[in-house]
């Protein structure tokens, strides 16, 4: 649910992006005003969508991968 959830913010996000873009290219007043209404929505979403990550987090719904990465311990030489 989390992950349908995220997609669907990323989407309205590259969506309001797309439309900064219709405004930056029209240009003028309407166009800055649109381009001003786009970067306030993607901010936003951006971070709403943080914060429901940290949550989901939080409340054990995602997890962090559990791969662990064998590497080699290399020590040092101590110095007298």
């Amino acid at each position: 649910m989390t992950g349908v959830v995220s997609v669907i913010i990323i989407i309205a996000i590259l969506v309001a992006l797309g439309f900064g873009l219709i405004g930056m290219v029209k240009g003028g007043k309407s166009g800055s005003d649109k381009m001003f209404k786009s970067l306030v929505i993607r901010v936003s979403l951006s971070v709403l969508l943080f914060i429901l990550v940290m949550f989901a987090g939080y409340m054990g719904w995602i997890t962090p991968n559990a791969i662990m990465v064998d590497a080699p311990i290399i020590s040092t030489p101590v110095q007298k």
